[in-house]
């Protein structure tokens, strides 16, 4: 039962606020995570990385912000923080 994703991501959840969605992917390293945030039509607006949590539900709450702001015109970030939101 082998099932190659590109670059070793895994899908494990979304969440989704109004219509956008986040998509959340597991690495093949420990502890780290990808959200690809959508907007309504499905296009990928940006990528954020999740990094030094077990599962992505400890960030749960920073995803549904991100998705709030995006659905109320926030406008996508290019390059993502790699730590922690808030960190530059």
């Amino acid at each position: 039962m082998t099932s190659q994703q590109p670059m070793d991501e895994q899908l494990v959840g979304s969440l989704e606020y109004g219509n956008y969605k986040a998509s959340v992917y597991s690495s093949n390293v420990p502890g780290e995570f990808k959200v690809v945030y959508s907007d309504p039509t499905g296009h990928a607006l940006e990528e954020a990385p999740l990094t030094g949590i077990s599962t992505y539900h400890q960030r749960e709450q920073e995803i549904y912000k991100r998705l709030r702001e995006l659905s109320q015109g926030a406008h996508p970030r290019r390059n993502p923080d790699r730590g922690d939101a808030g960190e530059y």
